[in-house]
């Protein structure tokens, strides 16, 4: 839900990439003599959706303070074939969040709350964990609260209703912060629902009500409200759908929770938020002077996160974004501050990928410069360099890109290959240790550690990179299998999961899911069929007995599950 901000490149975003990379190399082919204007090529990016006979989405781009393009398709309501409109309200997601820290930064700049000020000052509900939880820890998603959508989802309540409640609940049932508030960066939704209770607590007034009356009313944003419970409808709302192939489904909404998401707005009113992003007409430009800069953790490195943005670095420059998606929906922010540019795509399925909009749109209206011909050698101009075979020999083998997500390395003659599910691709070798796959212009760098043993490639596209550690895969027999079989247990969540063989897989079972199919990984390991198991590391002792596992997932890899048979 969220990060647009540096994210675990996955074989997805891999493979998007190279399709991507294969679409442009045709379009340009038969591309028109005449140059496209930015409007006409925006159309052109989204030709492919311009229907009405499915949920659509919405689109809008704010440049120098004026709006250059808005533009909506599809449907907002499938089942009575209503059109979307520029004021047809979305449900935002997390974008929620820019607002919720553009309200912490107005109370602070009125001196009713500090970002110092521990959370226990206006939620004492909070249990004391031996060492504060400041506001700004929960502002930079540095606290080590535990994320509740994850807890949720482990424990397949995640369809339930959810209220501030039962947040609270969850909050005071951990037993332990995650890391050291401050120590490093985590998104937790949690940290902005706790913010948006804080917000009322300081102010006297439901959050909801507060950011009406400070920052949608004085913007004239008379289509944004922030929604306290599930069943609220609005007018002309674009319901949301999930896609299978065969047939829409109503998205579930059950949030009856303002602050990390609940945010119902339009795209006609987030035009009017992106030109006060530049202007400050409302709150000043000192407060997104503010909201642009990144926290800092303890080690004074940048936590890559402002007052409810990610911030970082894009090919326009400086860039903060927020990305959602929630029962359906999707929504995307984009805000270049240097160059006055910014933008939102909204959508009510999810079958349209709003993130992958982003670098098309920063293309047309921020094109980069034409780089100089420069003579450069071989390995630099993408030419391949002749590195001995036995060097080569060192790079095969299998290289986990993220959980459940492994990329191949072999060679055949004096080239390396890699080799994803259905296909495979030939590296151009630039150096010993540094190669590229063309068509994705993504560069692998093989690391070694002290031993001289090849560990890790470092994965480099688009400003992004991901290690990619090497690993063995097995595969156990199901008499192996058997000695995972069990009951596991976490006394913070009350929640037992049950590991069972059957033939030769293991299946995990657990309250309200569907079972779920674990495949073996590495040792230990296994790569699970589930969004919110990624993976499964089963823990040992000293006599090498299973004695419990762990979920390879940021928001959860604290909590252990102890097996008790």
């Amino acid at each position: 839900m969220g990060a647009v901000p540096m994210k675990k490149i996955t074989l997805t975003v891999a493979t998007c990439s190279l399709l991507l990379s294969l679409f442009a190399v045709g379009q340009s082919a038969g591309q028109k003599e005449k140059p496209l204007s930015p409007s006409e090529k925006m159309d052109e990016l989204f030709d492919f959706w311009n229907r009405l006979d499915q949920p659509g989405f919405a689109v809008v781009v704010v440049k120098e303070g004026q709006v250059v393009y808005q533009k909506v398709f599809g449907l907002a309501c499938q089942e009575h074939a209503v059109a979307i409109t520029p004021k047809t309200v979305f449900n935002v997601a997390t974008v929620a969040k820019p607002f919720v820290g553009m309200a912490v930064a107005l109370l602070e700049k009125e001196g009713k709350l500090s970002l110092d000020d521990d959370v226990r000052k206006y939620i004492p509900e909070i249990p004391d964990f031996g060492t504060p939880v400041k506001v700004r820890h929960l502002l930079y998603q540095t606290s080590g609260l535990r994320d509740w959508l994850s807890v949720l989802q482990l424990s397949g309540r995640d369809k339930e209703e959810v209220t501030f409640e039962q947040v609270l609940k969850i909050v005071k049932a951990q037993k332990q912060l995650a890391f050291p508030p401050g120590d490093r960066f985590q998104n937790s939704n949690t940290n902005y629902d706790l913010l948006a209770e804080t917000i009322k607590r300081a102010s006297g007034r439901p959050f909801s009500d507060w950011a009406w009356e400070n920052i949608f009313k004085p913007l004239k944003m008379t289509r944004t409200q922030f929604r306290d419970n599930s069943r609220s409808i609005f007018d002309d709302q674009a319901f949301t759908y999930n896609f299978t192939r065969r047939e829409y489904l109503k998205g579930i909404d059950n949030l009856s929770l303002a602050g990390s998401h609940s945010l119902f707005t339009s795209i006609a009113d987030l035009a009017k938020w992106l030109v006060n992003l530049e202007t400050g007409q409302v709150g000043g430009p000192d407060i997104f002077a503010k909201m642009f800069t990144p926290g800092r953790l303890n080690n004074d490195r940048s936590a890559g996160f402002g007052y409810g943005l990610n911030v970082g670095a894009g090919p326009g420059g400086r860039q903060v974004s927020q990305t959602g998606d929630w029962a359906g929906s999707g929504a995307v922010l984009v805000h270049i501050p240097d160059r006055k540019f910014g933008f939102v795509v909204l959508a009510n399925w999810d079958y349209t990928p709003v993130a992958g909009f982003v670098q098309g749109i920063i293309e047309t209206y921020l094109p980069l410069p034409a780089e100089p011909v420069k003579k450069s050698p071989p390995a630099a101009a993408g030419k391949a360099v002749k590195v001995k075979p036995e060097k080569l020999d060192a790079y095969a083998g299998d290289y986990r890109i993220a959980p459940g997500r492994v990329f191949s390395i072999s060679r055949a003659g004096d080239r390396l290959s890699l080799t994803v599910p259905g296909a495979k691709f030939v590296l151009t070798t630039l150096s010993e240790t540094e190669f590229l796959l063309d068509v994705a212009e993504a560069r692998i760098t093989f690391q070694k550690d002290k031993d001289g043993n090849v560990r890790q490639f470092v994965w480099k596209q688009g400003g992004d990179e991901q290690i990619a550690p090497k690993i063995v895969l097995v595969k156990p027999t199901p008499l192996e299998l058997q000695e995972f079989a069990g009951s596991y247990f976490n006394e913070e969540l009350d929640l037992r999961y049950a590991v069972e063989l059957r033939g030769d897989a293991l299946i995990v079972t657990a309250p309200g899911q569907n079972d779920i199919r674990l495949a073996p990984d590495e040792k230990d390991h296994f790569a699970a069929s589930s969004r919110a198991i990624p993976m499964v590391i089963f823990q040992r002792d000293g006599q090498n007995r299973v004695t419990g596992l762990i979920i390879d997932s940021d928001p959860v890899r604290d909590l252990v599950f102890k097996r008790t048979f």
